[in-house]
């Protein structure tokens, strides 16, 4: 589905239809969850964030805010929740230590890191690797 047919489910989804907010968890959970995991080191965090912003956009109604893009509202809810996360933590455990190269490292160990690091990129669709792209460029530069 396209954003053309988000833009359908939202209508529907603001009309009060349930299974409209069902469709977009389904469709949007597991992308998200990575986009929170990179930020945030833990994929037990990700999960936990990722439903605790679902709840929070469902209970505040804030899909009616959703002007153009539902995903690109999504991604920014938990990128923003991300942030927020990780204000209240202290530095060392924001997880960013996981992905700094370790003096001991060897170079076979950090070539194998950059495949999988590119191996995953390619199995993103061209609108996620844009937005993860963007999100590695903002967090590094």
């Amino acid at each position: 589905m396209n954003s053309i047919d988000d833009m359908a489910v939202l209508s529907e989804l603001k009309q009060g239809n349930i299974k409209a907010y069902q469709y977009f968890f389904l469709k949007y959970y597991k992308p998200l969850c990575l986009k929170a995991f990179t930020m945030l080191g833990s994929m037990k965090k990700a999960q936990d964030l990722v439903q605790h912003t679902f709840i929070r956009i469902w209970e505040q109604k804030l899909y009616h805010d959703v002007q153009q893009s539902v995903g690109g509202f999504l991604y920014q809810q938990v990128h923003i929740d991300c942030l927020n996360l990780l204000s209240r933590e202290p530095k060392h455990k924001t997880g960013d230590e996981n992905y700094l190269p370790r003096p001991n490292e060897n170079a076979s160990e950090q070539q194998e890191l950059r495949k999988q690091v590119l191996s995953a990129l390619d199995g993103l669709p061209a609108e996620k690797l844009k937005l993860a792209l963007e999100d590695i460029r903002i967090r590094y530069s």
